[in-house]
């Protein structure tokens, strides 16, 4: 049975190499060899077996070649992190000697610098005292040479003295464990100064995001001429500060970061007068009740869609109208629609309009301060009924009062 399977195979391949005879002559005589079917496929095998071994061969010495490299490049490494170490060995040798060559003179440096670290701590905190004037500011102040914090109204408990005044019964042992001690507690005043100023300048910006003002374009215009920017006391450019001197150098790690206290100090300065300046105080002295929003609106006289531009209060009639901040009077008068009116300027681009009044009490170019009374709520031209119409304009244009009442709880 298997022969007769296999006959037919065999057949096609001694059709392909079929028996072959090979003659040769030789003085007259012939010969021949005969070159069976089974001996060309035994020499085809061969020789393919011949190149699977020199492929394989190949292979073998490819993949040792690379683990030859493999090695050589595990003792490179090696070789690289020994001499790593010994370099990092000898660095540490340096180090030590060096160290060792200086520690003599380490205390004349030490003290050196708690000397100049000390003046210029004194002098950020003078030039504090020069901006911040009020009782209730949250700002460093300087007493009898110990670096102190004033209470904020949120926080009753004073806090307590950072640096005590240098003398021999503070501290014992060595003399340069004393100053170490004394350089960290002029680092812990410098810090709490740091956060303090951060607290004060995030606190006012807090209250400014609320409104949603252009800051940049208010601080553009500035506070009303003749005025030192509210109650914050006169602003100092940094360029004119004695702090920023050419006696300091800017250089310095604790020069650079006093000078960005200071820095932080003028800017909070400079938000607070903003703050002052911007009106988030009530109009109105006394109860009132909102009658009309800001924004689109039926007009009460034409019963169409019309423009809002400001805010009305109503209350009984002569009610106290107040300034919301301080400012100045640019306008006290009969206008077109508003009947009485009053104006405020209070810098940084603001004015304020007051409509409807029944008595204006002020006149124009009266200064006037946070709720001083301006006049008393009327019914004064296009009105229909007792009530205050009150406007806010920003560099002129008319803005939402809400947003600045409502941050305005936050302050006043």
């Amino acid at each position: 049975m298997v022969k007769r399977l296999l006959a037919g195979p065999w057949e096609q391949i001694k059709q392909r190499f079929p028996d072959r005879q090979i003659y040769h002559r030789t003085e007259g005589q012939v010969r021949y060899f005969a070159i069976t079917t089974e001996m060309q496929l035994s020499a085809i095998g061969g020789v393919c077996l011949l190149a699977v071994w020199l492929s394989l061969t190949t292979v073998g010495m490819l993949l040792d070649g690379r683990a030859d490299q493999r090695v050589k490049q595990q003792f490179a490494q090696i070789e690289a992190e020994y001499q790593n170490e010994v370099d990092e060995a000898r660095a540490a040798e340096a180090a030590a000697i060096a160290y060792m060559e200086s520690r003599t003179d380490a205390f004349d440096r030490t003290a050196g610098e708690f000397q100049m670290r000390h003046d210029t701590l004194r002098r950020l905190l003078d030039f504090a005292d020069d901006l911040s004037v009020g009782e209730e500011r949250e700002s460093p102040s300087l007493d009898e040479g110990r670096i102190l914090m004033a209470a904020s109204p949120a926080d009753p408990d004073p806090r307590q003295a950072l640096l005590d005044p240098v003398g021999e019964e503070a501290f014992d042992g060595l003399a340069e464990e004393r100053v170490a001690a004394l350089l960290a507690d002029q680092e812990a005043a410098l810090a709490e100064a740091e956060n303090a100023a951060e607290r004060r300048l995030e606190n006012l910006r807090a209250v400014l995001r609320l409104t949603g003002m252009r800051v940049d374009e208010a601080m553009q215009e500035g506070p009303l001429e003749g005025e030192d920017g509210g109650t914050g006391g006169p602003l100092i450019s940094l360029d004119q500060a004695p702090l920023f001197s050419d006696a300091l150098n800017l250089d310095d790690p604790f020069n650079a970061r006093v000078a960005r206290i200071a820095n932080r100090i003028v800017e909070s300065e400079q938000v607070e007068n903003l703050l002052n300046a911007t009106p988030l105080g009530l109009p109105i002295d006394g109860p009132f009740r909102e009658t009309s929003r800001y924004g689109a609106r039926i007009d009460p006289f034409t019963r169409r869609l019309a423009m809002h531009a400001g805010k009305d209060f109503a209350a009984f009639r002569n009610a106290p109208i107040v300034a919301p901040a301080p400012g100045e009077v640019v306008y006290a008068g009969w206008r077109a629609g508003y009947g009485r009116t009053v104006e405020v300027d209070h810098g940084y681009g603001f004015r304020t309009r007051y409509g409807h009044l029944h008595a204006i009490d002020v006149r124009r170019g009266d200064e006037v301060e946070l709720g001083q009374r301006l006049g008393g709520m009327g019914s004064t031209g296009r009105s229909t009924g007792t009530h205050l119409h009150y406007e806010i304009w920003f560099r002129g244009e008319h803005i939402d009062p809400e947003d600045y009442i409502r941050a305005g709880r936050y302050v006043h």
